[in-house]
């Protein structure tokens, strides 16, 4: 009985339970703005080796209009798509994507060289200027699931 006696003032001895505290706020939904983009893209011959060091430059035309000169290294057997570059704004981070395009054949072919192509974007921005610049470079994927080949017979 003393054990009984003991637990039940154990129990009535527990604290109140505590109020939770608030939920936190959700956050707010991201904006995607487009961006408007007009790239001009030079091979690697045409481009003197100093102006291929620097990676990537950013710099202010006016209130709302960036140029970002990008040096993109590739294959070889790979270009710059330069109609389909495209950007778009987050919140205050500009987001460009450079899309590179296989020349071969076929996905088969032997990866060979790297090489460099300089991209000059000029990107009117649609509510002021970014605090950041993100470039990313893309391949498309492929997903080969076979490949057959006839000869013709004569």
């Amino acid at each position: 009985m003393l054990k009984l006696l003991l637990a039940w003032a154990l129990a009535q001895a527990q604290p109140a339970e505590l109020p939770l505290p608030p939920p936190p706020e959700a956050p707010a939904p991201l904006r995607y703005l487009p961006v408007r983009v007009d790239a001009q893209v030079a091979a690697a011959d045409s481009i003197p080796a100093d102006a291929r060091a620097g990676d990537m430059l950013v710099s202010i035309v006016d209130g709302q209009t960036l140029r970002v000169a990008v040096t993109v290294r590739h294959d070889e057997l790979e270009h710059v798509n330069a109609a389909d570059i495209r950007a778009w704004r987050a919140e205050d981070d500009l987001q460009i994507v450079i899309p590179l395009v296989s020349n071969t054949a076929t996905p088969f072919e032997p990866r060979c060289c790297i090489t460099h192509s300089q991209a000059d974007l000029m990107l009117t921005l649609p509510a002021g200027l970014p605090t950041q610049v993100t470039v990313r470079t893309e391949r498309p994927q492929l997903h080969v699931i076979g490949e057959q080949r006839l000869v013709p017979q004569h």
